[in-house]
């Protein structure tokens, strides 16, 4: 069982070498996109909303 455990963890030592991660500028431009995809979809829902109550209002 040991020498499973050595294994399994010297594998993951190698896995974990391998793992390319974002740069500051990547995490930041990521960021920015996914916020202002953010504000655009609640500005549309927004917008849908306005525009249903007003039918409904003046159907009712």
């Amino acid at each position: 069982m040991a020498k499973n455990k050595e294994g399994f963890l010297q594998a993951e030592k190698k896995e974990f070498k391998k793992i390319n991660w974002p740069t500051k500028k990547d995490t930041f431009d990521y960021s920015l996109l996914v916020i202002i995809a953010s504000v655009i979809t609640g500005i549309l829902i927004w917008g849908l909303d306005v525009v249903f109550g007003n039918i409904l209002k003046f159907i009712m």
